[in-house]
């Protein structure tokens, strides 16, 4: 039972670009069920609100600008790419988002530069984007072994899984491999747009806590959580967790820092925050902050350090890496 999701201390809660702040309204067309409790769980997390103050619209699609906001959001993005794309306009009401979900790896463009802002987000684009979020893609290790990675028989069960286009199949396996997706009725629906719930739906299953206040990280002590925990504010302590799913510190995390203690991850540990602010040029006379105010402890299978943030602590981790401010790949080995 996921126990911990109305984590929502200093996340406002956002609509899909309608505006509609977080509420005590009642959605009149919030549905029963699974995907109604998904979608409870989202607004509690600040991913999503109504359309309008009675109208949660769980059939209505979401649009790439959409999903760039979501993302944003729910990682504490700030950092904006230096990429323009030719059908987002400055003055777009996404064009913010945009930019910032570009910048944490989550987009890209088309061979044309275009963005495709309005166009409705499928399955596929939806696996892809979120195997780049939760750090679900494997890498080659120095040993040559994939670490990380998903067997592609975890397809089999789908009857659609052939409708897969060949850059979106290894995607839809991390998907299905790590958070335990069944798809939708038994189907991936690769091509098909994906709805509000659906999208709701998938994040319950991906999601295991969103904590956002030390309250929250309090509640993780003992637990074994079955899904990922996102760490989206920094001054906060957790204890005594074991996972085989990811534990993600975001980009929402500054430099007041988090602290994990007596934790074992067997699966990814993500950190995206907590850097120290404190401008210096590299070699390149690009300027990056040049330590990170993230301690763990405990053991560790796969450390991941997103550009461009040192990791300093990696106590007892088995194997992990980072990429270094010109965009290399450098292997730590922790252990």
């Amino acid at each position: 039972m996921k126990v911990i999701k109305k984590i929502i201390s200093g996340i406002a809660a956002f609509s899909l670009c309608t505006g509609i702040a977080a509420s005590a309204y009642e959605f009149t067309d919030m549905p029963s069920g699974e995907m109604g409790t998904a979608l409870e769980n989202a607004v509690n997390a600040g991913l999503m609100d109504g359309v309008t103050d009675t109208s949660i619209a769980p059939n209505d699609h979401i649009t790439r600008a959409q999903m760039a906001t979501i993302i944003v959001r729910a990682f504490g993005a700030t950092e904006m790419s230096d990429k323009k794309f030719n059908d987002v306009a400055k003055d777009a009401w996404y064009a913010e988002s945009v930019s910032k979900a570009v910048a944490m790896g989550a987009f890209e463009g088309d061979d044309d530069n275009n963005f495709n802002p309005e166009n409705k987000i499928t399955f596929q684009e939806t696996y892809t984007v979120l195997s780049r979020m939760f750090g679900f893609e494997p890498y080659k290790s120095s040993k040559g072994n994939m670490v990380s990675d998903v067997d592609s028989s975890v397809l089999d069960s789908f009857g659609d899984k052939d409708q897969i286009s060949g850059w979106a199949v290894n995607y839809a396996k991390y998907i299905v491999g790590n958070g335990g997706w069944t798809g939708i009725g038994g189907k991936l629906k690769p091509t098909d747009p994906m709805t509000r719930g659906e999208f709701a739906l998938i994040m319950d299953k991906l999601v295991y806590a969103y904590v956002d206040d030390q309250a929250a990280a309090d509640k993780l002590k003992g637990v074994t959580p079955d899904g990922a925990v996102l760490i989206r504010k920094g001054g906060i302590k957790v204890d005594g967790i074991t996972t085989d799913r990811n534990l993600i510190i975001t980009q929402g995390v500054d430099e007041s820092g988090v602290v994990v203690t007596n934790t074992i991850v067997n699966g990814v540990t993500l950190i995206l925050g907590g850097a120290d602010k404190t401008p210096v040029p590299n070699s390149e006379g690009k300027i990056y902050p040049d330590e990170s105010y993230v301690t763990i402890a405990g053991t560790y299978y796969d450390v991941r350090v997103g550009t461009p943030y040192v990791y300093l602590d990696g106590s007892n981790a088995a194997m992990g890496y980072y990429k270094a401010a010109d965009g290399a790949l450098v292997y730590l080995m922790l252990k």
